[in-house]
């Protein structure tokens, strides 16, 4: 390593070209030590992943500062997801307790085994679709949730959750999309 003041005239423009050029690419890619460096698409892929991600929580807080993540997001799930459950119709009045389409259902039913607890139940027909492996909950506002889902029985995917769980609120309001991926 040579200091400074032992480096040629050429040396110095050139370190100092080189360090302009770093700081450069660190502004373009927005990068904030605090949240572990800026989230790329490779991140937005592990993501929407079915494994859960060492960066997910940065992931989630990127997409809550930033609208072109957002978007590349919601290009991302729509082009991989098995399933997509848009907002409900706009004369949908009240909670959702159902969302279905051609091949798939997804309700909620309380349990009676268990006070305050409720069964998100997603079914598959037998034949058409691939089981999802995860289920997203992205809210009006933009928030995105991710939630891994277990195993399926005879195509059909079953979760015992809190009734008052954000998953549950985000299910019913008819305001939220859902991904099943």
């Amino acid at each position: 390593m040579v200091a400074w003041k032992d480096m040629t005239r050429t040396q110095r423009r050139t370190a100092e070209a080189t360090f302009a050029a770093l700081s450069s690419v660190d502004s373009l890619l927005d990068r904030d030590e605090s949240d572990g460096g800026a989230i790329g698409f490779a991140d937005l892929r592990a993501f929407v992943s079915a494994a859960p991600g060492l960066r997910d929580q940065d992931v989630r807080l990127a997409l809550m500062r930033d609208p072109r993540l957002r978007r590349d997001l919601d290009r991302l799930l729509a082009k991989t997801a098995v399933v997509h459950f848009p907002r409900a119709a706009a004369a949908s009045s009240g909670d959702v307790e159902v969302r279905e389409g051609e091949g798939f259902r997804l309700r909620i039913r309380r349990s009676q085994a268990v006070s305050g607890q409720c069964y998100v139940i997603i079914e598959m027909e037998p034949e058409g679709l691939p089981m999802p492996t995860a289920l997203f909950v992205k809210t009006a506002a933009g928030a995105l949730d991710k939630h891994l889902l277990p195993d399926a029985q005879d195509r059909v995917i079953q979760l015992l959750v809190d009734e008052e769980s954000d998953l549950v609120a985000g299910l019913r309001d008819p305001h939220t999309e859902v991904y099943l991926r």
